[in-house]
């Protein structure tokens, strides 16, 4: 049943969006609201687990029977529920310290939906029947407080990175990849591994343009290139984890359709004017790829494909260079980039059955970070 702290997530979630996508036609102090509105939810909280509300589903999910007064306030952010309103709440808290562009305010709206929209189910905040509290509470950890701080850093540190990411490495990039590669190890969200897909695909793409720049002839080729070999190795990273039970093929079907169909949308997106990247038809591609899990995070099977959409994102810049007219890349050194390119997807699905995937990720984002020469600019 409603009450006032799922009624305050709804308006929050219905109205926060529309003023941070216009955020430059409301009053500066409207900026404010999302933190105004979170801070009321937290507050409702906090009364909940202070009179140990026991028609609160929250309070008795997650609160021991034997704990009371200023302990059971430790407990606010348990829960999957919780953790990620305390990831909301840090997220506010940077929207109303920091001052955002309109491209910050309107990534900030999108991530706002993403997050309150499909990581929080409401009814982990409804009313319930008197009910006791459980005799078997979840163990209090770290995590409760990690959240929110993660929550700031995203609006104050990872989202202003990711959009002013350049080819040249930084204190500030490499505690963006630090916070998101954090937030993967703690929660395996899908919004983690699509902030981290876009950050890495933006620096890997950043140094290709700048250490290559671009080619006069047959770009065409590594546009088909990118286009066919992304899709192979998405269905060779699904036949890889079907590999122990044949019905997860024709089980995923839809997630994979769902990848594809955001893939081509994001290649179409310079025909509605984002065009200006080098290679938008490749960087439309890829985004859409990359935002594809998090939109729909709930499709069956989705998340066989967070791993290698972040491998495909980083390493297609590169390759998609390798067939185009390039006159000082040789024939052989076109091959073994090749080689060694195509070969990393497939070997890092591998290990990554005994080494976690956050440090495979990190093992494959440091060579971005390697200082960089001057760039030999193909155009003729």
């Amino acid at each position: 049943m409603a009450n006032a702290s799922t009624l305050l997530l709804t308006v929050a979630l219905l109205a926060t969006p529309i003023i941070l996508f216009a955020i430059d036609r409301f009053p500066k102090w409207l900026q404010k609201f999302p933190f105004v509105v979170i801070s009321l939810v937290v507050l409702l909280r906090i009364i909940a687990f202070w009179r140990i509300d026991l028609t609160d589903a929250q309070v008795v999910g997650y609160l021991p029977e034997d704990v009371s007064g200023l302990a059971a306030l430790l407990y606010i952010f348990s829960g999957p529920d919780g953790l990620m309103l305390g990831l909301l709440f840090g997220f506010s808290i940077g929207l109303a310290l920091r001052k955002q562009d309109l491209i910050e305010s309107r990534w900030s709206a999108f991530l706002w939906v993403l997050i309150l929209g499909w990581e929080i189910n409401p009814e982990g905040f409804s009313s319930i029947a008197i009910t006791p509290l459980s005799s078997y509470p979840s163990t209090l950890d770290w995590q409760s407080a990690a959240y929110p701080v993660i929550g700031f850093l995203l609006s104050t540190i990872v989202l202003p990175t990711m959009l002013e990411m350049g080819p040249s490495p930084s204190i500030r990039n490499i505690a963006s990849f630090s916070i998101l590669i954090a937030f993967i190890d703690l929660s395996n969200s899908p919004i983690a591994w699509m902030l981290l897909g876009l950050t890495a695909h933006r620096l890997s793409a950043s140094k290709v343009d700048y250490t290559r720049g671009i080619a006069s002839r047959r770009r065409w080729l590594g546009l088909l290139l990118i286009f066919s070999l992304s899709l192979g190795l998405l269905v060779y990273a699904l036949i890889l984890d079907s590999s122990t039970n044949e019905s997860t093929i024709w089980a995923s079907r839809y997630a994979i359709g769902w990848v594809l169909l955001c893939g081509i949308a994001g290649a179409l997106t310079p025909l509605a004017g984002f065009d200006s990247r080098p290679r938008p038809e490749a960087w439309g591609f890829l985004s859409g790829l990359i935002l594809a899990p998090a939109l729909l995070p709930n499709l069956h099977h989705i998340e066989i494909f967070h791993f290698p959409i972040i491998m495909i994102s980083i390493i297609m810049p590169w390759v998609g260079t390798l067939p185009e007219f390039r006159p000082k890349l040789s024939r052989n050194r076109r091959l073994l980039e090749s080689l060694i390119f195509i070969s990393i997807v497939p070997l890092s699905l591998f290990f990554s059955k005994y080494i976690p995937k956050a440090l495979l990720v990190l093992l494959l984002i440091l060579p971005l970070f390697i200082s960089i020469t001057i760039p030999v600019d193909e155009e003729e």
